[in-house]
């Protein structure tokens, strides 16, 4: 038996490993996407400079992680911060740089608390963005959807 003819049985077999549960995953997904698209993007709110989740939002998260913990689908959180103000001497590229870094730990938090709620981490991306003009800052989006 060649060893192309021998691959191709191993694939078509029902125990074929990872290439059938791929396959039966993305189809279960597809009979699924009704339920996965009415999930809305997730939208948390913070003051400027903060970065621990309150409270409330640790809530909303849990809510939401529920509602997508069922799918093997994606998970994005793009994090926002605004440029810091009032610091004598801040340049514009340290303000950025301070901004991005504070969405950086702010996306940080509410990945952590994804994984405590059931979401597993190799489906957790995290996208930390510093000041932009055209974005309400300070805020953090947590969405299936890339973007």
């Amino acid at each position: 038996m060649t060893s192309a003819l021998w691959l191709s049985l191993i694939a078509a077999a029902p125990d074929a490993g990872g290439t059938a549960n791929a396959e039966a995953l993305n189809e279960k997904i597809f009979l699924q996407a009704r339920e996965v698209t009415e999930i809305s993007p997730l939208r948390l709110r913070f003051l400027k400079g903060e970065v621990q989740l309150t409270d409330n939002n640790r809530e909303m998260i849990r809510q939401w992680a529920e509602k997508v913990a069922k799918f093997n689908i994606p998970v994005y959180i793009h994090s926002y911060a605004s440029a810091p103000t009032g610091i004598r001497n801040l340049t514009p590229e340290a303000a950025r740089h301070e901004a991005v870094r504070i969405a950086f730990n702010r996306g940080l938090m509410a990945k952590n608390f994804l994984e405590q709620s059931g979401i597993r981490h190799n489906r957790l991306i995290l996208k930390s963005i510093g000041p932009q003009d055209n974005h309400e800052n300070d805020s953090i989006t947590i969405t299936s959807r890339r973007d």
